[in-house]
């Protein structure tokens, strides 16, 4: 039997290729001599570079920045051997993960930290920037990355705005960064949410970064002032504009600021890695997230793992910390079953201390059910 394992990670709690090793444990428990083929993977955001340290040519470059909230922090991209080009991923250091809980403080999070590791590309010459997203701290529209390169953002006063998202309601002039106007800009998305209003990044992600609804108030009143003024001064329309909410609005910020495009991270990384032969090459697939639901199904690995599995009649099953509904969806997107890795009434937190064990337990009773039904 060929059994593909292609995880994303489980956020906040393990890697990627951690949830591999733990998956692969409970395979190797029932059928020690299954052929595995394991692929950690990413929709663009955290876990990106993994992919590609694994399946492009290219190194890491480390290099000083500073986290969500200005405290001094290195951080990691990845730069292209074969192009001049560099792979961001924001979450390295404007990421979620790196500030504690009762530090989080979603109006002052800014993307400033990512603006530094793609100054740092810049100056080594990088002709294009793919800017993976997803796992941010940040609501700020990626204004944090636009100063950063050397953009002013200015409150009717003509005084520079304070870093984080809270600020931008009182944005009333942009003068952009002395940059190269022929540097190619992607951001690699996983969601499909636009900026603003009650699908928005605001109203969405805040929640999981922190927000109180009166914060929600007041990041989304300073996204709206921002959008008409990167509208006004560079006649782009970011609002509504498809994936523009991903990353507390960075998306539609490099949108607005750089004409960046806006493109589904995982079709990036899943040409890089030919997945789609070795999907069709696979008799049983497992994918895994902390949380499998209805966003699942838009743009995120496990969705898209489904899809691909869908069309090849190969049996896709989904493993999280957590499943929501409506199932149904979820089934019709390619997924043959959906299985919590709780085995009792556990608290949240040991579930995410005993996260390794519990995915290593449930994959092994899955695969016990796979085997009896194919018999």
């Amino acid at each position: 039997m060929r059994i593909l394992i292609i995880p994303d990670s489980f956020k906040e709690c393990l890697k990627a290729n951690e949830v591999c090793r733990s998956i692969h444990k409970g395979i190797s428990e029932v059928l020690p001599k299954a052929e595995v083929v394991k692929i950690p993977f990413s929709d663009g955001g955290e876990g990106a570079l993994d992919v590609l340290l694994k399946f492009s040519k290219g190194k890491l470059i480390n290099c000083e920045t500073e986290n969500a909230l200005g405290d001094k922090c290195n951080g990691d991209y990845f730069l292209f051997m074969d192009r001049k080009a560099a792979w961001i991923e924001l979450s390295q250091v404007s990421g979620l993960a790196q500030i504690k809980n009762e530090k989080r403080n979603i109006l002052k999070a800014s993307t400033y930290g990512t603006g530094l590791l793609i100054k740092d590309a810049l100056s080594r010459g990088c002709k294009e920037i793919i800017l993976g997203v997803g796992g941010s701290a940040t609501n700020d529209g990626g204004a944090g990355i636009f100063e950063a390169l050397g953009g002013k953002l200015l409150d009717k006063k003509g005084e520079s705005l304070e870093k984080g998202g809270g600020s931008l309601s009182s944005l009333e002039s942009i003068i952009p960064p002395q940059i190269p106007k022929s540097i190619k800009w992607k951001v690699a998305c996983d969601v499909n949410n636009p900026l603003l209003g009650s699908f928005g990044s605001s109203t969405i992600y805040g929640p999981q970064k922190g927000a109180s609804k009166t914060d929600i108030k007041i990041l989304e009143k300073s996204l709206t002032q921002f959008s008409k003024v990167l509208e006004k001064q560079f006649m782009r329309s970011i609002a509504k504009i498809k994936r523009g909410g991903a990353a507390g609005g960075t998306a539609a910020g490099m949108h607005g600021f750089f004409n960046a495009s806006l493109v589904s991270g995982f079709s990036i990384l899943a040409n890089m890695v030919e997945l789609e032969n070795i999907i069709k090459k696979s008799d049983l697939i497992f994918t895994a997230e902390g949380k499998i639901d209805k966003q699942s199904t838009d743009g995120k690995v496990t969705g898209r793992v489904a899809n691909l599995g869908k069309k090849y009649n190969v049996p896709v099953v989904g493993i999280a910390g957590n499943i929501e509904g409506p199932y149904s969806k979820l089934y019709e997107a390619g997924f043959s079953g959906l299985f919590s890795i709780q085995n009792g009434p556990l608290d949240i937190e040991y579930s995410k201390k005993n996260a390794s064990s519990l995915i290593r337990d449930i994959t092994g009773r899955i695969l016990n059910l796979f085997i009896k039904k194919s018999k």
